[in-house]
């Protein structure tokens, strides 16, 4: 091998594996503040919902402290978006969970959400303490809906 070829390969297998780590979909869930309150969102699967495909939903309110808020001390609710700002679905029910790979005891709200075609909708949470706890809330969480899954397979 020529020694500039034997200089050359190595640099460009660095920077082709370097390109391919930046351009790696990274898989985290959304979280908000308030004054209060920290606000997880997470949609299956991973975080970016299919077109047409029920996505199973959850949302998670923890103090700033690190204590959980029981979905029992919260009247919620959660409203769907378009990217014209029109409302896609208001009438969402959610209901209490256990936060899969979570502590037990961390309960969170729970929904499924199914987007009529790809692209950018807002899921909109909000919410105010039944006991007067923490203050009421409004949260936005982007979110990028993918072509439905048909259109990929033979």
């Amino acid at each position: 091998m020529k020694p500039i070829v034997r200089f050359a390969m190595p640099v460009i297998c660095s920077l082709l594996g370097t390109v391919t780590i930046a351009v790696a979909p990274l898989s985290a869930h959304q979280q908000q503040n308030t004054t209060d309150l920290e606000i997880m969102i997470h949609l299956d699967p991973d975080d970016s919902p299919y077109a047409k495909k029920p996505s199973f939903t959850w949302f998670m309110l923890m103090r700033k402290n690190g204590d959980m808020v029981s979905p029992a001390t919260c009247n919620c609710r959660a409203v769907i978006y378009n990217s014209q700002n029109q409302v896609i679905d208001r009438s969402l029910s959610l209901s209490t969970m256990s936060i899969p790979g979570h502590k037990k005891d961390h309960q969170g709200f729970r929904t499924m959400i199914t987007f009529p075609k790809p692209g950018k909708y807002k899921v909109v949470f909000t919410g105010q303490a039944k006991d007067k706890s923490f203050k009421p809330f409004n949260m936005a969480f982007p979110v990028t809906v993918r072509p439905e899954l048909d259109q990929f397979q033979n």
